[in-house]
C-alpha cells in the first residue's frame, strides 16, 4: 500500500490560512483588505485554486499577524493564535 503524499506548501498554506481566519472570526473580505489583496483571491488560496506569490503570501500571514513559515508549518499548532488574544 502507498503512503500518502505529503500536503505541499501550497495546500498547508491554504489549509493554515482558512484556519487561522476562522479561530480569529476573520472574514475573507476583511483578510484580503488587511492583506491589500481582492476578496475573490483570498477565497482561491484558502481553496488552493491558486499559488499565491511569495509576496501575497507574506502579506496573508502579516494580516494574521503570524509570520510566513509559522502559516507553512505542516502541523501548525493553533496555540500561537490562541496566545494572541490573551
Amino acid at each position: 500500500m502507498k503512503k500518502p503524499l505529503p500536503n505541499s506548501a501550497k495546500d498547508t498554506f491554504s489549509q493554515n490560512v482558512g484556519l487561522i481566519r476562522r479561530v480569529k472570526n476573520i472574514s475573507q473580505e476583511k483578510l484580503a483588505e488587511m492583506a491589500n489583496l481582492h476578496r475573490t483571491y483570498v477565497g482561491q488560496i484558502e481553496r488552493g485554486d491558486v499559488t499565491p506569490t511569495l509576496d501575497a503570501a507574506e502579506r496573508v500571514a502579516q494580516a494574521l499577524g503570524l509570520e510566513l513559515w509559522e502559516v507553512l508549518q505542516p502541523n501548525f499548532s493553533l496555540d500561537a493564535v490562541v496566545n494572541q488574544h490573551r
